[in-house]
């Protein structure tokens, strides 16, 4: 990376995240958007949900200095502690330490349990006489309580969900034991089954497709929570487990199907260390199959953190060869945390995906720099969308899906949202943004005309005609989009066909005798008066409803400066 550094990874805003991925890495955020990517995350997704492994480790101390203090058979549990001391301190460190004193007071506590951030499996490989080889996990983890089910998604969870909705992600890979991707689903008012392939066990992989295949290869908290006899023993934890995974016969197919997916798609990292061998000999096996090579665009390998890791590194050796592997990593890295990187995501896929529908919109006038020109109007609004995103990007990301879906229910349907979800969401679409132009419906889908009347709302705010707010849910009369211009607010309502136009009315949304309600069509208006656009532009001194052809509008303007006259008169605006 070349100029000077912008902010720091830490405190880089979902605003700054989403210029960053317009420019130094535009091809990247694109080839998301046309779903070329897989997604490989780690604990750094849920840290704000789930213990990581630093609170891992101190519960695992805690446990078994309880156990210890609490009954007479203490000194097998004592002898186990005084081995998970030995793993994360020198020795002239840990004789410091006098397991009689509670663990929060033990000198070189934070060396401790940064010395076990890095052995973590070790750690969970100790065993205690007369227990099962899973007892750290099972029983001093206590996996199902602390990563199995009834926890709620993060802003992370949530993104991802939308992407996988939206066509963006079909596979995604991950070591973490819970279940928080599925839950966000739910959240979204979306059915998990529907959607979700969870693959925990090899037959797994041959179930029904779904938008998203999500394999967690190092087991799933909640189905072991479910179901132990099945799943208590898929769960990988030990440093043992890590090695046997890598050549045992129960692991062969999923370990080969990860093996392909990072050899034949590009590979997005967010919130995982790679620390794991069996991570490692995963790309390490898919470099050997076939070699990735640099400069590309789209990159085959991008990391999104505060920096790479040694672990990362070492992936980028492997793949790249040592000599490239410093200058590869130096372009490798986009310097945002997910908690920014991933609601960022979401803004630049979906302007991407509308960009797509503008592209294929039925205006035979319009050559390809006016649709370019037009299209801008989109980046501009994602740019609005993320600077309002703020510091709470969970109640960013909830208001956002929720917007979206109550949007186009109303679009789509004309009337509210039925789905339960606090964030109840609906997709633009299930393809990916390359593939938008092969929709069987797309010509009568109205998302074309749709794209183009939102390009030319954010080419208007851009120019600062007027000012775009988004509406309020819950009320009659209050649409999903406000206009504030110097002569008042507009309430503005978008409409798929007549249906949806007829029962936004039907419904009590929209008042027909409201001067401040404009409804854009993306077909002709219900009862159209006349089919010359001429005659419907321009005030008429009648206090009620505006209606505007998106449809016509696009098929009769002869360029792009008309069509935004002709918006304007007959939107009167």
């Amino acid at each position: 990376m070349t100029g000077s550094p912008g902010p720091s990874p830490s405190s880089i805003t979902v605003a700054e995240t989403l210029a960053v991925l317009e420019t130094r890495f535009a091809g990247f955020a694109e080839g998301i958007a046309d779903g070329r990517y897989v997604l490989w995350l780690g604990s750094g997704v849920s840290r704000d949900r789930l213990p990581d492994l630093r609170a891992l480790a101190l519960k695992v101390l805690e446990f078994l200095h309880g156990r210890m203090t609490a009954g007479p058979d203490g000194d097998r549990y004592r002898r186990a502690l005084e081995k998970a001391i030995a793993l994360g301190l020198r020795a002239h460190e840990a004789e410091r330490v006098d397991v009689g004193e509670p663990v929060a007071s033990w000198p070189g506590l934070d060396d401790l349990l940064g010395g076990l951030l890095e052995r973590y499996s070790e750690l969970l490989g100790i065993q205690v006489d007369g227990e099962k080889a899973d007892f750290m996990l099972w029983d001093a983890v206590d996996v199902r309580a602390t990563y199995g089910p009834g926890h709620a998604p993060d802003c992370e969870h949530l993104c991802i969900a939308i992407l996988a909705l939206e066509g963006a992600v079909a596979e995604v890979a991950s070591p973490n034991w819970d279940g928080l991707i599925e839950a966000a689903f739910m959240e979204l008012g979306a059915d998990t089954a529907d959607f979700v392939q969870l693959v925990v066990l090899v037959d797994e992989l041959r179930g029904a497709d779904r938008p998203l295949t999500l394999i967690t290869f190092h087991g799933c908290a909640v189905r072991a929570t479910q179901d132990p006899p099945r799943y208590r023993g898929a769960l990988v934890a030990t440093r043992k487990q890590i090695t046997d995974w890598i050549a045992s016969d129960s692991s062969r197919v999923i370990r080969g199907e990860l093996i392909q997916l990072a050899t034949k798609k590009p590979t997005l990292v967010v919130g995982l260390s790679a620390q794991d061998e069996n991570i490692q000999q995963i790309f390490a096996q898919a470099a050997n199959a076939m070699s990735w090579t640099w400069p590309s665009d789209p990159p085959p390998h991008v990391f999104a953190g505060g920096s790479l890791g040694d672990h990362h590194m070492n992936i980028l050796r492997v793949i790249y060869g040592e000599e490239a592997a410093g200058e590869i990593g130096a372009e490798a890295l986009v310097p945002a945390y997910a908690k920014a990187f991933l609601p960022a995501l979401v803004l630049f896929v979906l302007a991407r995906k509308i960009r797509a529908y503008l592209v294929e919109v039925d205006a035979p006038q319009l050559g390809p720099t006016e649709r370019e020109e037009l299209a801008a109007g989109l980046g501009a609004l994602a740019q609005r969308l993320a600077a309002a995103a703020g510091p709470d990007q969970l109640a960013f990301v909830e208001r956002f899906a929720a917007g979206q879906g109550r949007a186009l229910a109303l679009f789509q349907d004309g009337v509210e949202p039925s789905a339960t979800g606090s964030a109840a969401f609906r997709p633009l679409g299930g393809l990916p943004a390359d593939r938008v132009k092969t929709d069987p419906a797309l010509p009568t889908s109205g998302v074309r005309e749709l794209a183009a009347a939102i390009a030319v709302l954010g080419r208007g705010a851009t120019a600062g005609a007027w000012e775009l707010e988004a509406g309020s849910a819950g009320a009659a009369g209050e649409g999903p989009l406000e206009v504030v211009t110097a002569a008042g607010t507009s309430v503005v309502f978008f409409a798929a066909n007549g249906r949806a136009a007829t029962r936004l009315v039907a419904e009590g949304l929209v008042d027909p005798a409201a001067a401040n309600v404009v409804i854009i069509h993306s077909t002709d208006p219900v009862e159209r008066a006349r089919r010359s656009p001429r005659g419907r532009y321009g005030r008429t001194g009648r206090t009620r409803m505006r209606e505007v052809d998106m449809c016509e509008l696009l098929k009769t303007s002869p360029d792009l400066t008309t069509l935004e006259d002709r918006f304007r008169q007959v939107a009167g605006l």
